[in-house]
């Protein structure tokens, strides 16, 4: 059994994290398509980018003092040059609809977000990071800004987001001179010459970032290129340089940040603030995030410094009672879960199969079945039970608590039982589950033997193709159905989970449960048990949402049949010609 993963580390020294919220957002809107979005078709593209970046920071840095800073204005820069940002359009429609959510979710992480009226972030950056530094405080700033890489100094870096929106390189005072060939202090004067067609900034026609840091390399600032123009070759780079001289001056004022902003906060009070994993995991799983989540859960780890995990919104408890496999038959309710998992065979991990399915106990007047269950993470049950037919059939009651299927499929027939075949003798444990405060559990050998016990009843399963093809191949018997075939699909919990979300990548029932906020505890069972009570819940649920959404006719004419016919399909299998 694998340790736990440990919590993400505190800082051993003081340190900062500024974080430009306008910049990663934006990069992550740009960076990640807009198809990017949940179930029911709420964009989250920027959503995701921008979570992933702080699960990124949390990952690798630990809980640190951080603060996300938007924007709240142009800091003045309108009135130096009235076209500054002009080009820009208004924010996109799918990335205003994502905006509200994000500062929540900063504040969800521990950390602070901060506004300073009139200013843009950068500025209010750049005053934190001198702040900062003049109390001992080192500083990261994160964003996807180049002219940020003036505020590095010792003590101050930058994690500049590159490709896609966790891809960083993280710039110090020699990483700066390396990139550019200038140091960071010379950055304004760079932007300057170049000017910036993000925002607006026009600098000198001609010149581009090679001339532009060639220039600062020989002459070592911008007035001193300015005042050096006829040492420069070129007479068109001349003509330029003397008449848009003003340009560059302009231009290099747009990029200066300002580090002397006038606002109220005490960095000393700037603590880091555990992350609320409650609030973390239902923001994320309202929108989605499952990857995210993954790696969030990763970073946290399970340690004293982890938040309390979010309780569920529905809690469902029994006690767990051992019964022969017979007994199933005598389950009571219309809605019934059954929960099966190979029991470890030596040196193998437990629970290596597992798979959970919902079977629909008779009611007394009808013969409707109602739902039943199963989790995905599994994968040893088959409900390819062989019905008996003859007088030598066995009933249900009559079957042996420990029963292979080739043994069944003998005892149907009347003729003694052959040998089990060798995979079938690993065990099952099941889990069955209708309600009320019991859940039945047990062993046996095989899922042919629990078809048996329940007879003909319709199922719902968790991925009925791998529960049906679970048991071995069996010899053809004369008036025996192929294997798969007895029981009727009803609902199939994974390929109803692929309709309403056909964009993820896998479907656990255990995932699938816990994002619909069922838990499930059985006093005295195992994690099959708490399967089949959590299943229940969950399929309950999936049907209202394909009712809801006008799917069920696709399901039951086109998905469910096409289960049946891949389960077909493998219990024949194909005639290799082994010679050629």
């Amino acid at each position: 059994m694998s340790a736990a993963p440990a919590a993400a580390p505190r800082s051993t020294r003081t340190e900062l994290f500024l974080i430009d919220g306008n910049s990663l957002a934006y990069r992550a809107f740009f960076a990640l398509p807009e198809t990017i979005a949940t179930s029911r078709g709420f964009p989250t593209n920027a959503i995701f980018g921008f979570a992933s970046m702080l699960v990124k920071i949390l990952d690798e840095h630990g809980q640190r003092p951080t603060l996300v800073v938007w924007d709240a204005g142009s800091s003045g820069r309108k009135e130096v040059y009235a076209d500054y940002k002009a080009q820009r359009s208004s924010k996109p429609d799918l990335l205003r609809e994502q905006w509200p959510h994000l500062a929540p979710l900063v504040e969800a992480f521990g950390y602070r977000n901060v506004r300073v009226e009139g200013y843009e972030a950068d500025d209010v950056i750049a005053t934190l990071a001198r702040r900062a530094r003049e109390q001992g405080i080192d500083v990261t700033i994160v964003t996807g800004d180049r002219d940020a890489l003036q505020l590095v100094e010792p003590g101050v870096s930058v994690m500049a987001t590159s490709r896609g929106i966790t891809d960083t390189k993280t710039y110090e005072r020699q990483t700066v001179i390396d990139r550019y060939g200038i140091p960071p202090e010379l950055i304004p004067d760079f932007y300057g010459l170049k000017g910036d067609t993000s925002d607006n900034i026009p600098g000198v026609p001609g010149i581009g970032d090679k001339t532009a840091a060639q220039l600062l390399q020989r002459f070592g600032d911008l007035e001193t290129v300015l005042a050096s123009v006829d040492e420069i070759s070129g007479a068109k780079r001349k003509q330029n340089l003397v008449e848009h001289a003003d340009d560059a001056r302009i231009s290099k004022q747009l990029a200066t940040a300002d580090r002397e902003v006038e606002f109220e906060i005490d960095l000393d009070e700037t603590a880091a603030e555990e992350p609320d994993r409650s609030r973390l995991r239902e923001v994320f799983r309202e929108f989605e995030l499952r990857d995210p989540l993954r790696r969030l859960e990763e970073a946290l780890g399970e340690g004293e410094e982890a938040a309390p995990a979010e309780r569920a919104d529905v809690e469902v408890r029994a006690r767990a009672v051992e019964v022969p496999v017979a007994e199933l038959a005598g389950l009571e309710g219309e809605l019934a879960t059954l929960a099966c998992e190979r029991v470890a065979a030596p040196g193998e991990e437990a629970g290596a199969g597992a798979a959970a399915a919902e079977v629909a106990a008779p009611a007394a007047e009808t013969e409707t079945a109602e739902l039943l269950e199963d989790p995905d993470e599994l994968a040893p049950d088959s409900p390819d039970a062989l019905e008996p037919e003859g007088d030598d059939a066995l009933e249900p009651e009559e079957l042996p608590a420990d029963v292979s299927a080739a043994q069944a499929l003998d005892a149907a027939d009347g003729t003694p039982p052959a040998p089990a075949p060798a995979t079938a003798d690993l065990p099952l444990r099941f889990a069955a589950y209708a309600g009320g405060d019991e859940v039945l559990t047990g062993e046996t050998e095989a899922v042919a033997a629990l078809e048996l016990a329940w007879g003909d009843r319709p199922v719902v399963a968790h991925d009925w193709k791998a529960i049906a093809t679970l048991d071995p191949p069996l010899a053809p018997q004369p008036g025996v159905p192929p294997a798969g075939s007895v029981l009727a699909l009803e609902h199939d919990t994974m390929v109803a989970a692929y309709l309403l979300d056909p964009a993820r990548r896998a479907y656990p029932l255990a995932e699938l449960t816990a994002e619909q906020g069922i838990g499930a505890h059985a006093e005295g069972g195992d994690a099959v048990a708490e399967r089949a009570i959590s299943a229940r819940a969950l399929a309950e649920r999936q049907r209202a949402e394909l009712s809801e959404r006008g799917l069920e006719r696709l399901f039951a004419e086109v998905e469910l049949p096409l289960v049946e016919v891949l389960v077909a399909m493998e219990g024949t299998g194909v005639a290799l010609d082994v010679t050629h």
